[in-house]
């Protein structure tokens, strides 16, 4: 399914169809994405990211909700949707990254926000976090400009390829969404 989310930006459920298109464009932005993202040692060749493709469909068949590709101007220019819905709480996590030369055009916020509209509309979620190095500036500002809250930092939680990272933790519930 498709959400078009402006004239320049839509969402396209992950599919085996961007297999090779979201590998370019994970190897065009490998150095740029190694700065946050700790997964990019497992991502080697078109059958990893389908290997990683086909894992988020089994979540979303499995009455998880999806992922999706992401597209500026018909291009696909990054990853965003939602790590796996934890069902009996009725809470999840969103997950996004965009290629260097799309970032800062308020993509991903637009696109976070129609991921709230889902998770909180479509999968009635009650919770939804975000997870970020607590230095990704970019990425806190994502979740501070949609009205998260700020819950926490927790203390060296990630191995990120030679060091330890904190992640700072923002949350929306489902009866403040929408009350801006």
């Amino acid at each position: 399914m498709d959400y078009i989310i402006s004239a320049d930006v839509y969402i396209q459920q992950l599919s085996f169809e961007h297999t090779h298109a979201l590998f370019r464009l994970t190897e065009a932005n490998r150095d740029y994405l190694r700065e946050w993202l700790p997964w990019l040692d497992t991502i080697r060749s078109s059958e990893d990211t389908r290997s990683y493709i086909r894992s988020t469909i089994t979540e979303s068949s499995a009455g998880g909700a999806p992922n999706f590709a992401v597209f500026y101007r018909s291009r696909l220019c990054g990853v965003a949707g939602f790590h796996p819905v934890d069902k009996h709480n009725r809470t999840s996590a969103i997950g996004y990254w965009l290629a260097e030369k799309y970032t800062g055009q308020g993509i991903m916020t637009s696109v976070v926000k129609t991921l709230l509209d889902i998770g909180f509309q479509q999968y009635a979620l009650n919770k939804l976090e975000i997870h970020c190095a607590e230095n990704n500036a970019r990425s806190r500002a994502i979740a501070e400009r949609l009205g998260f809250t700020y819950e926490a930092t927790l203390r060296e939680c990630e191995w990120l390829y030679s060091k330890y990272v904190n992640h700072a933790i923002y949350s929306m519930l489902a009866s403040e969404y929408g009350s801006e």
